[in-house]
C-alpha cells in the first residue's frame, strides 16, 4: 500500500492523498465544491416527484430538508467509517433519480407512508444482502447491464424534464409553454452545456450548479420568484422522523428491493472509480462491503426521516480527479456542512423557489450526460450478438412498457417492476443469466 501511494505521489497526480488533511482554510474550500455538487443534484429529485404527485411547497421544502440532512450524515459516515460500516473513501452520497418511478407508482397506489415503509424494509433486506450476499451482488450485473440501466434512467427522465422546461405544474409568467419558461430553460441548459464543454477542472464539474445559478438569477431579474415561503420558514429545526407515518406492504417492499439491487451496481462502479483515482487500485472487499453497508443503513435512516434511499454521486469522483484532492477529511467536512444545511429550513425553502423551467433545463442537460455515460459503459464490452440482445431487449421492455400505458390495469408490483428502470434491470439481469456466453 505504501509503495502504491508513493507511486501516485511521484506522478504528481494528487495534491492531498487519502489519509492527508489539508489546512482548515483549504479544507473548507475543497469541501464546498462537493457541497455545491450535492445541492445541484439533490434539489432535482423531490421537485420532479412533486410535479407528478402534486406535493405543495411545505411538503417539498420539508422533504428537501430531510434529504439534505440524511445525505450529509451518510457522506460523513462513508468517509469516516464506523466499525464495519463505511468504505473510508471520499464518496459523496445523496438521493438517486432511480427512485422517482417507484416513488410515484407506490405513493399513487398505496400512499406515501407505504413508500417509506418499503424504503425501510427494503433497506433492511439490502443490509442483509450486503453482509451475507456480497459476492452475489457483484456477479448479478455485468457492465453491459449496468450501462443499459444508466441509459434507461436518462430516457425515463427526459420527458419529465422537457415538461418542466415548458413550466410543468408551476409555470412562470404567461402560463404553461409561455415564452418566459422557454427563455429560462434554454439559457439554463445553454450555460450547463458551455460549462461542461469548454470549462476546465472545477468549472467543468460544477457546470450543472452554475447553470442552475444563472437561471435562478435571471428569474430574479424577471421578478417571477415568490419568497413568501422562505420568509415563513424557520431558521433552525431538526427534521422530524416518521412525519408522514409508515406502513408495510409486500408489493412495495419487493419493488424497493429490486431498486436497491440497481443502486448497488451504481455504487460498486463509483467506489471502483474512486479507488482508482485516489490510489491507482481496485477497491478491497472490505471497502466495497463497508461502503454498501453504509449505503444500505443510510437509506434506512433516510426512510425514517421521510424520504428516499441514498446512493453515490458520480460527479464526486469527477471533483477528485479535477482537483487532485483525495483526502477523506475533506469529504468528512463536506458531510458536516451538508448536515448543518439540513438543519436550516430557510435554506430548503430557498431551494424550493427554483423555477420549474430552470430545473427542467438543467435536468435535460443532465439526462443527456447520463445517456452518453451509459453508452460509454456499454461500449467497454464488445457488441456481440449476446450483448446486443441484452441491451436492445432490456431497453425495449423497460421503455416500451413504461411509456405505452399497457400495464395500467395490472397490479402495481407487475406494473412497476416491468416498466422503466426496474423493467430494464430485471430483463437485463435475466438475459445476462440465461443467454450462453459464447454468442
Amino acid at each position: 500500500m505504501k509503495r502504491e501511494r508513493e507511486t501516485v505521489h511521484q506522478r504528481g497526480r494528487l495534491v492531498y492523498q487519502l489519509e492527508e488533511t489539508p489546512p482548515m482554510g483549504r479544507r473548507l474550500l475543497y469541501a464546498m465544491q462537493f457541497v455545491i455538487i450535492f445541492i445541484g443534484s439533490i434539489v432535482l429529485v423531490p421537485m420532479l416527484a412533486a410535479d407528478d404527485l402534486g406535493w405543495g411547497p411545505e411538503q417539498v421544502t420539508f422533504l428537501l430538508q430531510c434529504a439534505i440532512f440524511t445525505g450529509g450524515i451518510a457522506t460523513f459516515v462513508q468517509a469516516k467509517g464506523l466499525g464495519p460500516v463505511g468504505a473510508r473513501l471520499p464518496i459523496l452520497l445523496g438521493t438517486t433519480f432511480v427512485v422517482i418511478t417507484p416513488l410515484v407508482a407506490i405513493t399513487t397506489e398505496y400512499g406515501y407512508d407505504a413508500f417509506l415503509g418499503a424504503v425501510i424494509a427494503g433497506g433492511v433486506v439490502y443490509v442483509l444482502l450486503a453482509w451475507f450476499g456480497f459476492r452475489f451482488l457483484r456477479k448479478l450485473f455485468s457492465s453491459t447491464v449496468s450501462g443499459t440501466l444508466v441509459i434507461s434512467i436518462a430516457l425515463t427522465l427526459a420527458p419529465s424534464c422537457a415538461d418542466m422546461m415548458a413550466g410543468g405544474s408551476n409555470p412562470v409568467g404567461g402560463g404553461y409553454n409561455g415564452w418566459q419558461n422557454w427563455v429560462l430553460a434554454v439559457i439554463t441548459m445553454g450555460i450547463c452545456l458551455v460549462g461542461h464543454c469548454f470549462g476546465k477542472g472545477f468549472l467543468k464539474t460544477t457546470s450543472l450548479f452554475f447553470g442552475l445559478a444563472t437561471g435562478y438569477i435571471l428569474a430574479l431579474v424577471m421578478g417571477v420568484i415568490p419568497f413568501d415561503k422562505v420568509e415563513e420558514a424557520a431558521w433552525i429545526s431538526l427534521p422530524r422522523p416518521f412525519t408522514y407515518g409508515v406502513s408495510f406492504h409486500l408489493q412495495p417492499i419487493l419493488i424497493m428491493v429490486v431498486i436497491y439491487l440497481v443502486t448497488a451496481v451504481e455504487f460498486i462502479g463509483d467506489t471502483t472509480a474512486t479507488a482508482m483515482v485516489c490510489e491507482d487500485r481496485l477497491p478491497t472487499q472490505r471497502e466495497l462491503r463497508g461502503g454498501i453497508l453504509c449505503d444500505a443503513l443510510s437509506s434506512v435512516l433516510s426512510g425514517v426521516f421521510n424520504f428516499a434511499p441514498n446512493i453515490s454521486y458520480s460527479d464526486g469522483v469527477g471533483i477528485i480527479g479535477s482537483t487532485r484532492v483525495a483526502s477523506r477529511t475533506v469529504m468528512m467536512t463536506s458531510g458536516v456542512l451538508i448536515t448543518l444545511a439540513g438543519l436550516v429550513p430557510k435554506f430548503s425553502a430557498l431551494l424550493y423557489t427554483m423555477p420549474a423551467p430552470v430545473l427542467g433545463g438543467a435536468c435535460l442537460f443532465l439526462t443527456g450526460i447520463m445517456l452518453m455515460a451509459g453508452i460509454e459503459v456499454v461500449l467497454t464490452q464488445p457488441l456481440t450478438l449476446r450483448n446486443s440482445v441484452i441491451i436492445g431487449t432490456s431497453l425495449a421492455v423497460g421503455i416500451g412498457f413504461g411509456f405505452s400505458g399497457v400495464l395500467e390495469q395490472v397490479p402495481v408490483l407487475v406494473r412497476t417492476l416491468f416498466s422503466g428502470i426496474p423493467g430494464t434491470a430485471l430483463t437485463g439481469v435475466f438475459l445476462n443469466l440465461v443467454l450462453p456466453s459464447n454468442h
